[in-house]
């Protein structure tokens, strides 16, 4: 059995504090193609990539309601994942909490796939810097990672 990794992006693998606001309203209201274009990829989107460019089963599971723009955002930065992974993100009027929003995706993606419950739960890995979602899913008995450290220190390095 594979692993199956499931990315975040916004604040995992993506820089989009510029963008950021106190609520979900404040997120689509900037949530805007210029505005976007302005995000830049965190160190940990370069293992996203090579996963992908690997032929891993390279997930993307976020929050956001995506649009055009992020998918040319993504493909510019060879960050889509291929080989029938999927993308999976947020129905515009879709407002549940990022912990049970993603629990319910992972769920549907069991079904989908046909893949048990308990064997998705062993299989996967997901990155994910949204301390519900970390709750939400460890205490389902996923794996979850939170990239922030991660992050912060490949930063740094490139600075020095």
């Amino acid at each position: 059995m594979s692993t199956i990794f499931f990315f975040d992006l916004d604040g995992t693998v993506i820089d989009s504090s510029h963008r950021q606001g106190e609520t979900l309203d404040d997120w689509r209201r900037m949530n805007t193609g210029a505005n976007i274009a302005k995000d830049r990829a965190l160190p940990l989107a370069s293992a996203m990539v090579a996963a992908i460019r690997a032929g891993l089963d390279v997930n993307i599971l976020t929050s956001r309601v995506m649009g055009e723009p992020d998918l040319n955002w993504l493909t510019l930065h060879a960050m889509l994942p291929g080989h029938g992974c999927k993308v999976i993100s947020r129905h515009p009027t879709d407002e549940r909490p990022a912990g049970t929003y993603k629990l319910s995706k992972l769920l549907t993606y069991s079904q989908k796939t046909r893949i048990t419950w308990e064997d998705l739960k062993k299989r996967s890995v997901i990155f994910d810097d949204d301390r519900d979602v970390q709750e939400t899913l460890s205490l389902q008995g996923f794996t979850v990672i939170d990239p922030i450290t991660y992050n912060q220190l490949e930063l740094v390095k490139l600075e020095a």
